[in-house]
């Protein structure tokens, strides 16, 4: 290749901004709204008793449950993306025949785009895809959670319980999936707690963080393997790292 920077070492490029942007933006934005919320925060007494006036409408004023899936459906949505861009580059750049589009749209091929994707990868370019991975199958099993979110607006069913909890990959999966489909798992408490919600809002925090370092490991035995995709002039200079988040 003549190229003095391959498509797959802009791909890797692009992958890296965007794990630091986002995990960034996990860590600053969400934590500025908690702060937020801390401050909203309060008490009355009344007849000796106290009672805790935060309930779960000031948590949704300032974090909307929509909001709060947006979070997850934009990180899904680019692995989506990354793992399609895949498709294109090889049948590009190795004069494939078969169109990533039929493939995909292909009645036979069953499961989510993402795995229909690494399925081309494997099976029509003949390029290495880490399809054994736990994390790998941690994110095809998010396939369920995002669908549900898209199209019956967050409102759960028992095949998004079955799939999510995963020992493993993290302990608290389940919880994170009522909190992002809204569900108050607090019970029948109607105010809750400031602890109560810091632990609510960091679960969401940490599932969205669980996910893009499942991303970051699937990328990084991806392109370890197929180094040979990184075939540019001034690839190994500037895409010499590995994901992190």
């Amino acid at each position: 290749m003549n190229n003095k920077i391959s498509e797959f070492c802009k791909l890797k490029l692009e992958i890296r901004d965007f794990l630091s942007q986002t995990s960034s933006y996990i860590e600053s934005n969400e934590f500025e709204i908690k702060e937020m919320v801390r401050k909203s925060h309060y008490t009355v007494i009344h007849e000796g008793e106290s009672y805790d006036f935060y309930g779960l409408q000031n948590e949704s004023y300032w974090f909307p449950i929509t909001l709060r899936n947006s979070v997850f459906v934009t990180l899904y949505g680019f692995l989506e993306h990354i793992l399609m861009k895949m498709c294109n580059i090889l049948k590009a750049t190795r004069g494939i025949t078969r169109s990533v589009t039929s493939f995909i749209n292909n009645k036979n091929n069953y499961g989510p785009t993402i795995e229909k994707a690494s399925n081309y990868i494997l099976s029509v370019a003949n390029i290495h895809f880490p399809n054994q991975l736990p994390e790998w199958t941690h994110m095809k099993n998010c396939a369920a959670l995002r669908n549900y979110i898209i199209h019956n607006f967050a409102n759960a069913n028992d095949k998004v319980n079955a799939l999510l909890p995963m020992n493993g990959v993290t302990t608290e999966i389940k919880d994170v999936a009522n909190e992002i489909f809204g569900y108050d798992y607090l019970g029948e408490i109607v105010g809750v707690s400031q602890c109560n919600f810091e632990s609510s809002f960091f679960l969401l925090s940490s599932f969205n963080k669980e996910f893009l370092s499942s991303f970051a490991t699937v990328m990084n035995e991806f392109f370890i393997v197929n180094s040979s995709l990184l075939n540019g002039k001034y690839d190994k200079k500037i895409a010499n790292f590995n994901f992190s988040v």
